[in-house]
């Protein structure tokens, strides 16, 4: 297609199997790590693993997501979003293949490590799709959805315990995940053409500002400050409410019911997202940071009707920010989804290994209060941050640094200048 010729716009189908395919596969990239959390009890009795060594194990898919997120986005940036969906299902199906045949914890850590390759690519791969195929009216909701994928993940984990894990055994269980891989890796061969055939029009994409390479790095960095708070919180949640009295039967229900919440979040602030454009994105961010922070110190307490208030706020607000993150970085870097999201996926996932690892040792070194502490200060860090990161992009075009407006709030002036 010759430069400058717009792409016929992408019908609600096409759309609709950008986000369908977009969570499928996001789900794959993380499900090995939360599906090893989930069958934890079984592996560890299996394979002789102890908790030091179990810990360091799940971490290892998000560290090496972490190091090869940004060749891995360049890698989907030259490769198109089909064939790097295809690869990550590729990929998926060889870490959970290697985990289901391990004798051993070294083997384990292998098929996390492969695991994280698989990563590295899914989420560019996913990000890619969605910002070639829908339309900027609808960008912020189909990113809400996309990021759907995190408690959709800890929810397939979770149902395997006792669907299968329980019945027929751990490896089972990771069997069935292989034939999920499996089907997404036929659907993305047989969906045939590339997104970028079937791509909207650039009017319909919305302008591509671009992000400054300064405000990128500080957003990475604000990405890891909240990531280490929030992704604490899927791992330790259990554990940490069985620890302030509530008998391991309700602490299940409650972190099941935290994984729905968590999910419905997402989608609504993606379509909140939508509903008022004119409302900065990053501010939004930045007080859903803020409002986990103290969710988290909730935790802290140990009580227990406050640490069952601070367990939905965490994943109401502490965890439903990832959506708004990928779709206010994107909706800037359009024709370069994949790249970008590489960049500041290195934050995220090196951020989902190092936070559970640090809050074990304080839990272990101190207690479950002083680990929650130290993840509303990540948390608080994390909203300083993100606010530092717009302040950095409207410096770069020219705007006031200060806003006339109350972001999120109806009826409120708008800064029609930039959402940002």
């Amino acid at each position: 297609m010759a430069e400058g010729t717009a792409a016929p716009a992408a019908g609600p189908v096409a759309s609709g199997r950008a986000v369908v395919q977009g969570v499928s596969v996001s789900v794959l990239g993380v499900l090995p790590a939360f599906l090893v959390g989930a069958l934890a009890v079984q592996i560890r009795a299996d394979l002789g693993v102890g908790l030091g060594v179990f810990g360091l194990a799940a971490a290892t898919l998000f560290a090496v997501s972490g190091s090869l997120a940004r060749p891995g986005g360049r890698l989907v940036q030259r490769l198109g979003s089909r064939r790097g969906t295809a690869l990550a299902a590729l990929l998926s199906i060889a870490s959970l293949s290697v985990i289901a045949l391990a004798q051993s914890a070294a083997w384990l850590m292998v098929g996390l490590a492969v695991g994280g390759l698989g990563n590295a690519v899914a989420q560019p791969s996913a990000n890619l799709g969605i910002s070639e195929l829908v339309t900027e009216a609808r960008l912020g909701l189909a990113f809400g959805i996309k990021q759907s994928s995190i408690p959709a993940a800890t929810l397939l984990g979770g149902l395997a315990v006792p669907g299968i894990a329980l019945v027929l055994g751990w490896r089972w269980a990771v069997l069935a995940a292989i034939g999920l891989a499996l089907g997404l890796l036929l659907w993305a061969v047989l969906t045939g053409r590339d997104a970028r055939s079937r791509a909207p029009a650039a009017a319909d994409r919305g302008p591509d500002k671009g992000i400054p390479r300064r405000g990128l790095v500080v957003l990475t960095v604000g990405g890891f400050l909240g990531a280490a708070a929030a992704t604490s919180t899927g791992v330790f949640l259990v554990d940490s409410a069985v620890a302030a009295g509530l008998r391991p039967g309700a602490a299940g229900l409650l972190f099941a019911a935290c994984s729905v919440v968590g999910l419905g979040a997402r989608v609504w602030f993606g379509w909140l997202a939508d509903r008022y454009p004119d409302r900065s994105r990053y501010l939004f961010i930045a007080n859903l940071l803020a409002g986990g922070a103290v969710a988290y110190l909730l935790l802290a307490t140990g009580a227990a009707p406050l640490f069952v208030a601070g367990s939905f706020g965490a994943y109401l607000l502490g965890w439903a920010w990832t959506g708004l993150f990928h779709f206010a970085v994107i909706r800037d870097n359009r024709t370069a989804a994949a790249s970008v999201t590489g960049f500041v996926q290195t934050g995220l996932s090196l951020g989902a290994a190092g936070g559970p690892l640090l809050f074990g040792v304080v839990a272990q070194a101190f207690s479950y209060r002083a680990a929650w502490s130290t993840a509303a200060v990540l948390s608080l860090a994390a909203a300083l941050t993100v606010r530092s990161a717009r302040r950095t992009v409207r410096r770069s075009r020219g705007l006031p640094v200060t806003s006339l407006r109350h972001p999120w709030r109806p009826g409120a002036v708008p800064d029609l200048h930039s959402p940002t």
